[in-house]
């Protein structure tokens, strides 16, 4: 398991590998979630989970 360091301000990227049927159902999420792309769904999936954490993102 790799790390990762989030320091500084603006975006940052990060590099993320998944197995093709975790690929498969990203793709299904996003058609019935009506997401424009695979980083706008899983950012969206991210704020919810730090949202439901009581972690608050501002972006």
């Amino acid at each position: 398991m790799s790390t990762i360091s989030i320091k500084g301000k603006g975006s940052k990227q990060i590099a993320l590998r998944v197995e093709p049927p975790l690929e498969e159902g990203i793709k299904k999420a996003i058609e019935q979630d009506g997401d424009a792309s695979v980083s706008a769904w899983i950012k969206r999936v991210i704020r919810k989970e730090l949202q439901s954490r009581g972690i608050e993102s501002k972006g």
